[in-house]
C-alpha cells in the first residue's frame, strides 16, 4: 500500500514539474536593438528610426560616440509618453580598440510598458558653456503593441 501511494505521488509530481523533474524557466523577454555607428553619425546629423516592440519587451538604443572630440550624448533622453515607454538604463561602452581617440558607443535601455506610441529623442553636443549644442539628434518613433 505504501509503495502504491509513493508511486502515485511520483507520477503526480512528474506531471506537475515536467519529465525532467525541473520546473521550466519563464521565457526570456525579447530584446529589440537599434544601433547607429559613429561612422553613420558622421554622415547624417539627424537620425530617425521607426521601431515596433511588444509590451513587456526591452528596447536597446546604441549610438556611436567619441569622447575625445568633446561631444557626448545627453545623459537622459526625452520620452514623449512615459506611460508607454520608460528609460531603465544608460551606459557608455569603450571601443574594443580603446586606444586614444577611438570611437565607442552609448547604450540606453527602455522598457515597453503599455501599448501606444512614444517618441525618444536625445542630442549630441558639447555640454560646456559656449560649446556646440545639439550638433546631432537621434529620434525614434516607437510603437508598443
Amino acid at each position: 500500500m505504501r509503495t502504491a501511494v509513493m508511486a502515485v505521488l511520483v507520477v503526480a509530481m512528474s506531471s506537475i514539474m515536467g519529465c525532467t523533474g525541473k520546473a521550466s524557466p519563464p521565457p526570456a523577454p525579447r530584446v529589440t536593438t537599434v544601433e547607429v555607428s559613429y561612422t553613420d553619425l558622421l554622415n547624417q546629423k539627424r537620425v530617425h528610426r521607426d521601431i515596433d516592440v511588444a509590451a513587456g519587451q526591452t528596447l536597446r538604443v546604441i549610438l556611436g560616440t567619441n569622447a575625445s572630440t568633446g561631444y557626448r550624448w545627453a545623459e537622459d533622453t526625452t520620452i514623449s509618453d512615459t506611460a508607454v515607454l520608460a528609460q531603465t538604463g544608460h551606459v557608455a561602452i569603450a571601443s574594443p580598440n580603446s586606444g586614444p581617440g577611438s570611437a565607442g558607443t552609448e547604450m540606453w535601455t527602455f522598457s515597453a510598458v503599455n501599448p501606444g506610441s512614444a517618441t525618444i529623442t536625445t542630442t549630441y553636443g558639447q555640454p560646456w558653456p559656449g560649446g556646440e549644442k545639439d550638433a546631432w539628434t537621434f529620434t525614434a518613433a516607437v510603437t508598443v503593441r
